[in-house]
């Protein structure tokens, strides 16, 4: 589905996916450092859900998804100059960002299929561990719960079509 209001819809995921990510509910609760990389691989966390809806869904092309990439990839881009980051190290931050993303999206991605394929979830738990708690054993009791978090909203999504996601901005499950 793509409308004519597709910048507008893209806008408000993306919106929905900071909002979630800010939350201080999670710093709180769940002990994360309140810092720029934290909040990064929570946008990334969060994000790739809706990219693997994309995926699970094949919905190959898709001009949502490759608009959230590219709107959140500008969003970063213009949170760098407002830090007063200039050209050489917004382009050299940028290339790290990007770097990281497909990084992170690939290690998700590769977990969630052995979860689907032979309902093994250690590897999401591993990789949950070591990109939101910076691999910290002690917090892996936390990586449990993000990980039925994950499980919980993609499956919420693909329970439903593209355009009743689009309708609600790919609202996720209730966290706890």
């Amino acid at each position: 589905m793509i409308t004519k209001n597709k910048d507008l819809i893209i806008e408000k995921i993306y919106q929905n996916i900071i909002k979630i990510s800010r939350s201080k509910f999670f710093y709180l609760k769940y002990e994360l450092d309140d810092t720029f990389e934290t909040r990064f691989d929570l946008v990334i966390f969060h994000s790739f859900m809706v990219f693997y809806f994309y995926k699970a869904k094949k919905i190959n092309n898709s001009e949502i998804a490759q608009g959230l990439f590219d709107f959140m990839f500008t969003d970063f881009e213009n949170n760098l100059r407002e830090m007063g980051f200039g050209d050489i190290a917004v382009n050299k931050k940028m290339k790290v960002f990007i770097r990281a993303f497909y990084g992170r999206l690939s290690e998700y991605s590769k977990s969630l299929d052995l979860k689907e394929k032979l309902g093994d979830k250690s590897l999401l738990e591993k990789t949950i561990l070591n990109n939101i708690f910076r691999g910290k054993e002690k917090n892996s009791k936390y990586a449990i719960i993000f990980s039925e978090y994950m499980i919980k909203s993609i499956n919420n999504f693909k329970s439903k079509t593209e355009n009743e996601n689009l309708n609600c901005n790919f609202e996720f499950v209730n966290f706890s």
